[in-house]
């Protein structure tokens, strides 16, 4: 059921706090649901190719049937880049959209096959596959239209250059993969989704079907990072449990950095390269699942205005950012500071953890005060920022030696000046210079 949806007060004070709990984003997830069946009737309603109407039968059959499959389905995070993207293309009448309006076949056969519906539905291949969502990709061997027949529980799909069967013992039946990990009481699985067209939502390219020794090291490596969340972030591990849904391995070029992203049409999904450690994937999923969230929160509440103009310092990047992108580098960051002091408890990166929660509690510091300083939050913007400020001042409380305060003020300023220069050199007159000095984040750090 669609539902008009508000934020109670309650709620964006929690989420304000850094956190917000797993009922907070489980009412976020609910709204992207609701959000995604509007676009899904818009494609439906677009669809003029015959098998639109199928397909919304199959579907409304497989939601009497059995409502949570639908719900499972609607709320995967590439059916969410799908129906958003496809409803743009629509919108800005863009070039034909026929095999993304053809996906509806593919969506319908996934819930016919998963409440026990006979269906025989039309789809289109792209890039030689057909993904089922929640299910996995059929590698048809070419792009072009397919017929997809369930019956009596079996499917098969018939392709361009070869039918294939969505069956383990099928080489050309590619079934979507799940990293599962539990510690204590509170366990999480999500997909690791490796086939699907619509991953390609990065600024870095997906990496294509993982091996199996690929496959075994990132369930082994989730499962250590996810020890690490439950045993000393276990707040954030319950928040993911509720709503952490998919992660989209990313490809890593010679030379090029570590990269993680998440997109505004998938909610409870990140992209991330291959990461180095399970401290390094726990703090990833930290900083990724913050943007996600607030991304949530962002399709329900306004918290800056639309007409932004202000650039401001962001204190881990040179390049300035606009309002709406400060606030969400900082929310980030303030994630990835708790993190890190969490990440302090464990013996072995004690002293790993206290140099990084120095440099990112710092950070935050400096990147709410330019926040503060703005005139683009809404009224709802700036509670959400006098909320991250409480927590910030609580995180910045925290004794931490000298060498590593020092350190964190470098770091700082480094960072400083190289946007300083950088935007001399651009020229750019519309730079905010509301950002606190290391003397003032200094200062708040000794009072606190």
């Amino acid at each position: 059921m669609i539902q008009f949806h508000r934020v109670p007060a309650d709620r964006l004070a929690a989420l304000a706090s850094g956190l917000g709990g797993p009922a907070s984003v489980s009412e976020l997830a609910v709204a992207q649901n609701s959000k995604r069946l509007l676009l899904l009737r818009h494609l439906v309603e677009a669809a003029r190719l015959g098998e639109g109407r199928s397909a919304e039968d199959v579907l409304v059959r497989a939601d009497r049937n059995d409502r949570r499959v639908v719900a499972e389905l609607i709320s995967d995070p590439l059916v969410g880049a799908w129906t958003a993207q496809t409803v743009r293309r629509l919108v800005g009448r863009q070039a034909s959209v026929d095999s993304d309006l053809r996906q509806l076949g593919a969506l319908a056969a996934a819930s016919a096959i998963r409440t026990g519906q006979d269906a025989r539905l039309q789809a289109w291949a792209i890039g030689g596959g057909v993904t089922l969502p929640t299910l996995g990709t059929a590698l048809v061997g070419a792009d072009g239209p397919v017929v997809i027949d369930v019956s009596d529980g079996v499917a098969s799909i018939a392709g361009p250059a070869r039918t294939v069967r969505v069956a383990a013992d099928d080489r050309h039946w590619m079934p979507l993969r799940r990293l599962s990990a539990q510690h204590d009481d509170l366990a999480v699985t999500v997909n690791l989704e490796d086939c699907s067209p619509y991953r390609n939502s990065y600024h870095a390219p997906p990496v294509g079907r993982l091996g199996p020794d690929e496959l075994q090291w990132w369930r082994q490596l989730f499962a250590d990072a996810w020890s690490l969340l439950v045993r000393l972030l276990r707040r954030r591990a319950a928040e993911m449990s509720a709503g952490l849904r998919t992660l989209i391995p990313l490809a890593l070029a010679d030379g090029d950095m570590a990269r993680s992203g998440t997109a505004r049409d998938m909610f409870g999904a990140l992209a991330l390269t291959r990461p180095t450690s399970a401290p390094d994937l726990a703090i990833t999923l930290v900083h990724e699942f913050q943007h996600s969230k607030l991304s949530g929160l962002l399709e329900l509440v306004r918290l800056t205005r639309p007409d932004s103009a202000e650039l401001h310092f962001a204190p881990w990047r040179v390049d300035p950012r606009p309002t709406a992108g400060l606030l969400q580098g900082v929310y980030a960051f303030l994630g990835i500071a708790d993190a890190w002091h969490g990440l302090r408890a464990a013996p072995e990166l004690a002293l790993q953890a206290t140099r990084e929660f120095a440099i990112a509690r710092r950070q935050v510091d400096a990147g709410l005060a330019a926040l503060e300083g703005s005139r683009e939050l809404t009224t709802e913007g700036r509670e959400f920022v006098a909320g991250l400020r409480g927590a910030a001042e609580r995180l910045l409380a925290e004794p931490v030696p000298d060498e590593d305060e020092d350190a964190s003020r470098r770091a700082l300023e480094i960072c400083r000046r190289a946007w300083e220069e950088r935007s001399r050199v651009s020229g750019n007159p519309t730079v905010a210079q509301a950002v606190s000095s290391p003397e003032t984040a200094s200062r708040r750090t000794a009072a606190a």
